[in-house]
């Protein structure tokens, strides 16, 4: 039978791993242009325990904030009863990922033109891709091209 010192250790062992283990919350958003903000809100506060900085956590929310209305507003076309799915995962301490899903048949992300070059600088369209990529430390987009990553690290 183990003392009470091993008993301890091992309950804070586990304990530890338990916060340290990576979290998943998953939710729905309708799409409204109206349930952005609030989405976006609601994903700042899931991703809490991830350790971002007060600028991590704007950057992820602009980035989230592109994501959502990007599928809301551009492939579920504001659609009554259309909905964006919503996967946040938190590995405490470390890192936010947030994956956001739209009802759409997905798009070709290298299909997109450059926002900076000279002939697209007027263009009033065209830029939520290449602003994601620069607010986010990764970002993919997962076959069929319907869902889109967002990866935020805790600096250090």
């Amino acid at each position: 039978m183990p003392g009470p010192k091993r008993t301890s250790r091992v309950a804070s062992l586990r304990r530890r791993a338990r916060k340290a283990a990576p979290r998943l919350r998953r939710f729905r958003m309708p799409s409204l242009r109206a349930a952005i903000a609030p989405t976006v809100e609601r994903i700042l506060t899931a991703v809490e325990g991830a350790g971002l900085s007060a600028d991590r956590r704007a950057d992820l929310a602009v980035a989230t904030a592109e994501a959502l209305s990007n599928a809301a507003v551009h492939v579920n076309r504001l659609r009554p009863g259309s909905q964006v799915v919503i996967a946040v995962t938190v590995i405490p301490g470390r890192q936010a990922t947030v994956e956001v899903k739209d009802a759409g048949l997905g798009f070709d992300p290298t299909a997109t033109s450059d926002p900076t070059d000279s002939t697209n600088l007027l263009v009033p369209r065209g830029r939520g891709v290449f602003l994601m990529r620069r607010l986010v430390d990764r970002l993919e987009f997962l076959p069929p091209g319907n869902r889109v990553r967002l990866v935020v690290l805790a600096r250090r």
